[in-house]
């Protein structure tokens, strides 16, 4: 069972997963919206995420669940 800190951070790493996917919004500017993280930290939940859905199908599902939401497909 995740702690509920690093369960926000999971989902922290999501979103900002999501927006590096659909936006062409440089890094530092992500991650001044996601409490002024810096953008190394930026490119680590992004790397993190990518690495974790090419090696677990769930995770890719859920993703592209995500992904199809946001596109309302």
């Amino acid at each position: 069972v995740r702690s509920s800190a690093a369960s926000d951070v999971y989902k922290r790493q999501i979103a900002i997963y999501l927006v590096t996917e659909f936006l062409t919004t440089p890094l530092i500017t992500i991650g001044e919206h996601f409490g002024n993280r810096d953008h190394t930290t930026v490119m680590y939940a992004r790397d993190k995420i990518s690495e974790k859905v090419k090696e677990d199908g769930r995770i890719a599902r859920q993703i592209k669940d995500l992904k199809d939401m946001i596109m309302k497909r």
